[in-house]
Formats: C-alpha cells, structure tokens, sequence
C-alpha cells in the first residue's frame, strides 16, 4: 500500500473565504458572519448574539438587516412555534435581499404545523459521530463544533435512539474511524437491531479495520475524480497520491469479500467531465452495490469556491441521468441539492441535533440528546418529516446478502 500524508484536521476549520474581512472585529455583523464556527454554533452563542440584537433594534427599529438577522437567529436556536411567528413578523415587508429566502422557509413551516402527531417519527438518523477529517472538503455540509462525546454518552444516545424504534442509523463525521470506540457504538447500536452505516473517507481503511466492520449494513466510501488534481479540487488533503489511496480502499473492500459499498461522488463544475471515467472506475469494483451522485452542495463555500464549482442542476442531470440505467446490476441514485432540503436529522459529535435547508448557512439547532429526549427534539416546527421519510435506507438494494433487502 502507498505511504500516505496523513493530516488530521481539527476544529476549528480553517475561516471560510467568503468572509467580509473589512468588517469591525466584535461588530453584530462580524458576530452574526461567523456563528456557524465550531466554537460558536451552539445555543449559548446564539442567545447572546440574539440579545445583542433585540438592544440594537430598540435604537433603530426598522434596521432591515438587523430584522433578518433576528428572524435568522430565532429559526436556528432550538426555535418554538412563538419564535417562528415572530421571525415571520420581523421580515413582513423587509426589503433586506436575503429576507425573501427566509420567508419561503417560514411559509413552509407555517404550512407544516399541523402535521399529525402520529407522523413526528424519526426512523432513519445520521449522526456526525466525530469532529475531526483528514480532508477540508470544499463547502462541507458538517457546521463541527468542538464538543466529542464520551463512548458513555454515546451508548446512552444510541439507547435513546433504539428505544424511540430508529432502525437505521449513519455513522458519519468528520471521519468516525478517527475515533476509535466507533466499533464499540456499532457494536451497541447493531445489538439493538439498528442498521448501521458508516460514512467514511476510506482514508485509514486497512484489512483489520475492514474485518471489524463486518456487522455494518453498508460502507460508504467517497470518489470523486480519477486524475489527482481533480480529486484534490473537491476533497482538499495535502496527499499527492490521493485518488490511489481511495482506489485501494476499495481494493481492500474487493479482496475481502466486502459486497456492502456504497460510494459517493460529488458532482461539481471541476469534475462533470470525469463522471463517465469515474463510473468506469466504481463500477469495476465487485464489492460496490450502491453508488450515489450528489450535486455540488456549496452550503458553506466562499463565493470564489462557488463561482469555480457550482453545476446548475440541469446541467447536474444532463451530465448524470443516463448513469441511472448505464449499470443495470447496481444501484445508482442522483441526490439533486434541493430534495436534501430538511431530509437529515443530525446528532453532531457534541450530541447536538441539527437540520439543513438548502440554502447557504441554513443549518438549524433543534436540541441535544445529551439532555433532551427524541421525542422532545421531534416537536421542533422546522422538521419536515414528509423530507425525512425520503431518507435512503442504510441497506444498498444491491447488496448480494440475501438477508438484507430494503424497499424504498
């Protein structure tokens, strides 16, 4: 196996670029830009900012960007169905540009509160088990926060988990295999009869790891380009030799017989031309039996990273579509960014729960497990469970183990 260069990123992550660097250092907006930092993106953080604002607005009360800001604030802090109205109220006639986005989603979750209680059901979990990655990928979805739970906190979280009747559960991160009472927690959870997956960079994959990984219900494994500079573009690591080192991830999961693959290639600008070469190179590993292409999701990209990656979804479905039917004997799935709107119900590695909307910096706190029951964190108004329903079972429909087989 190659020498690999080895970085282990730790939050925080390096500041994003698309920061406006001439703002006052401590100002509302300066504040306000960098709340989604690992060490900020927590209630605390929010309410103080929160409180910073509603003095502000006591001076200038029709500071439209002072409102949104508010309105934006009240929705990603744990929001109460009180706290979405008065988010609605603040951007009544707010001509602030951003303000529009905010009251799609508000109409939205006005449109959902009377979803019946039988319904607030979580079934299938993604948990960022751990925060820290050998790669920075561009625009990653994960807002890290600094926290890591215990392997005890994690067990008592995996109980919860089981006994609200979860019955697949995503292991993810950063990357989990950094973490080593992972097998532990797979262990625990696949006890209690959950359908495990773990999402990782394959990165420091080996023969032994890959052996204790046996009672997964798949292994997703990432692949985005076939040429260096291409993979580099999207899954930034210092390795020169990092498409090798992916290919032999999947070398290994060949060579042991490991038929429950799942790989994931994000389909940006830097590498639409590639995607029939990186098919050629998916497809030719027996152990793959699902492979999923998402669009290029730039939610906490620079503006230079979005102008140089962004695809327009037309073009993501030109470039992807025939892919669905070029391989009939696996499974291929197009994840277009807007229908992974509010889909995730994430516990992050702080046990804090979270969900995204499609937008830029729309992550949402809805609770942490360490304190709040699930059923708690359910009654949050921003959930939208019809979403989550659509969530792809952990299980490949193409695995060869007959015991396993899941509709959709």
């Amino acid at each position: 196996m190659t020498a690999r260069t080895f970085v282990e990123l730790t939050p925080p992550h390096p500041l994003r670029g698309g920061y406006d660097r001439t703002l006052a250092a401590g100002s509302i907006d300066d504040s306000f830009q960098r709340r989604l930092e690992p060490d900020r993106f927590n209630p605390a953080y929010f309410t103080a900012l929160t409180h910073r604002i509603r003095k502000a607005l006591t001076k200038a009360p029709d500071a439209e960007r002072l409102r949104w800001q508010l309105a934006f604030l009240l929705l990603q802090n744990n929001a109460t169905p009180a706290a979405v109205e008065e988010a609605g109220n603040l951007l009544t006639a707010n001509a602030h540009p951003p303000a529009r986005r905010l009251q799609d989603l508000i109409a939205g979750i006005r449109a959902r509160a009377h979803t019946p209680q039988t319904w607030r059901r979580v079934t299938r979990v993604n948990w960022s088990i751990n925060n820290r990655c050998p790669m920075a990928c561009q625009g990653c979805y994960n807002p890290f926060v600094t926290e890591q739970v215990t392997l005890s906190q994690a067990m008592a979280i995996t109980d919860k988990l089981a006994a609200h009747g979860v019955t697949d559960l995503v292991l993810a991160g950063g990357d989990p295999l950094l973490w080593p009472p992972v097998f532990d927690v797979i262990h625990h959870a696949t006890t209690h009869g959950i359908k495990v997956a773990l999402d990782t960079t394959g990165y420091t994959l080996t023969a032994d790891t890959l052996e204790r990984l046996r009672p997964l219900a798949s292994l997703r494994l990432p692949l985005d380009g076939v040429t260096p500079a291409v993979q580099r573009e999207f899954r930034r690591n210092p390795d020169r030799n990092l498409v090798s080192a992916l290919k032999q991830s999947l070398d290994l999961c060949d060579a042991a017989d490991f038929d429950k693959v799942r790989v994931h290639t994000v389909a940006s600008a830097a590498n639409l031309h590639e995607l029939p070469d990186i098919a050629e190179e998916v497809m030719s590993h027996p152990s793959v039996a699902q492979w999923v292409i998402f669009q290029w999701w730039g939610r906490r990209a620079s503006p230079d990273a979005v102008r140089r990656l962004a695809v327009s979804t037309s073009h993501f479905r030109a470039a992807a579509t025939h892919l669905l039917t070029a391989y009939p004997d696996r499974e291929v799935i197009l994840a277009e960014a807007a229908d992974r709107e509010l889909l995730n119900w994430m516990i992050q590695s702080s046990g804090q729960v979270v969900t995204f909307a499609a937008g830029r910096e729309e992550e949402f706190i809805l609770g942490n497990l360490l304190t709040d029951s699930v059923e708690d964190i359910l009654a949050h108004p921003i959930l939208d469970f019809e979403a989550m329903a659509r969530g792809v079972p952990v299980t490949p429909i193409g695995s060869r183990r007959k015991d396993q087989t899941h509709p959709y």
